[in-house]
């Protein structure tokens, strides 16, 4: 009777110990929805991405994937959210490096730390970013477009996702490289700038190739450069910046996904692992590869050490983007 009484006791105790755990301990997950905040409006390389993904990793775990986009402010708003909620594993992030790495070094106003408060799961994708123009533009090239800016100084304008992002970046520094004078519009999110081009609001536009392909394809937006260190399979005739006349620019970005710091390494295991399987799927890897994306699903190590690598390089850049705000 004692030795009976002895393992009840045992048994409600493991019972009530493992219902007192918090949610993000236990070995279950997922078994809720899952968010996946995007922290810019729909349309960009991040929104994409996490689009492509939310099927496959529901088939792949058993439970929805919702997108949920929280824009504003070069995606430090979504970001911030993310940063403070329940490391549980049911709110995770797709960003850009535009609020993990290059944020801190710009002086903007920031209330979290992407180095304490996220933890690094995966690389999605890389993603050459594009100058196209207006098709009212009177620059077929690249060079062209530098002649027009340079007998227009502060007439052309050229908008990109937001104050602080990677395609601002890759603006300004352009604008440093040549010494031309193009005036900045940022919107909230490269599918707002992408909108602003195609209405003719500003002359041009620096964005992701995945998000400009499809208007590039339709005429709408015509390409002049891309930032790579070669060019894209996906516009074969576009050359580089190096190629057409600015040697040694280069501007490439990535799309990466991220969890609560105190998020269980068990749980962010399970979900790189799904991710890359996620990313291998035709219905995302095609999809990418038409876009003009890498891929680069990668362990969370690996990724941390690109997050660690890229937070320096544009530490040596905060006299630039201090200077673009």
């Amino acid at each position: 009777m004692n030795t009976r009484r002895r393992f009840v006791t045992a048994a409600l105790g493991g019972v009530a110990g493992a219902v007192l755990l918090p949610r993000w301990a236990r070995a279950d997950w997922p078994d809720r929805p899952v968010h996946i905040i995007v922290p810019f409006p729909p349309g960009g390389g991040a929104d994409l991405n996490s689009r492509l993904l939310a099927s496959p990793l529901q088939g792949l775990l058993g439970e929805p994937f919702v997108i949920e986009n929280r824009s504003g402010a070069a995606g430090r708003i979504g970001t911030a959210y993310v940063a403070k909620a329940d490391p549980d594993g049911e709110t995770l992030l797709v960003t850009t490096e535009s609020s993990i790495v290059i944020a801190p070094h710009s002086g903007v106003s920031m209330n979290y730390d992407p180095l304490k408060d996220l933890v690094p799961v995966s690389l999605l994708t890389r993603n050459t970013v594009l100058l196209v123009v207006h098709p009212s533009v009177k620059a077929n090239t690249l060079q062209e477009f530098m002649a027009l800016a340079r007998a227009k100084p502060g007439q052309l304008t050229y908008g990109s996702s937001g104050v602080g992002g990677p395609n601002h970046l890759a603006g300004e520094i352009f604008k440093k490289m040549s010494g031309l004078d193009i005036v900045h519009v940022p919107f909230q999110g490269t599918g707002a700038a992408l909108q602003a081009i195609i209405a003719g609001e500003v002359n041009a536009m620096w964005g992701f190739m995945a998000g400009l392909l499809p208007q590039v394809h339709a005429g709408t937006v015509r390409p002049l450069a891309n930032g790579g260190r070669q060019r894209s399979p996906a516009l074969p005739d576009v050359p580089t910046f190096d190629e057409a006349g600015v040697p040694g620019y280069e501007a490439v970005s990535w799309v990466g996904m991220f969890a609560p710091q105190g998020t269980s390494p068990a749980v962010v295991e399970k979900l790189a692992g799904a991710v890359k399987t996620a990313m291998a799927d035709p219905s995302v890897k095609d999809v990418l590869a038409k876009d003009g994306s890498e891929i680069v699903a990668m362990p969370p190590a690996d990724f941390r050490q690109v997050v660690a690598s890229d937070y320096a390089k544009y530490a040596k850049l905060s006299d630039v983007l201090k200077g673009a705000q």
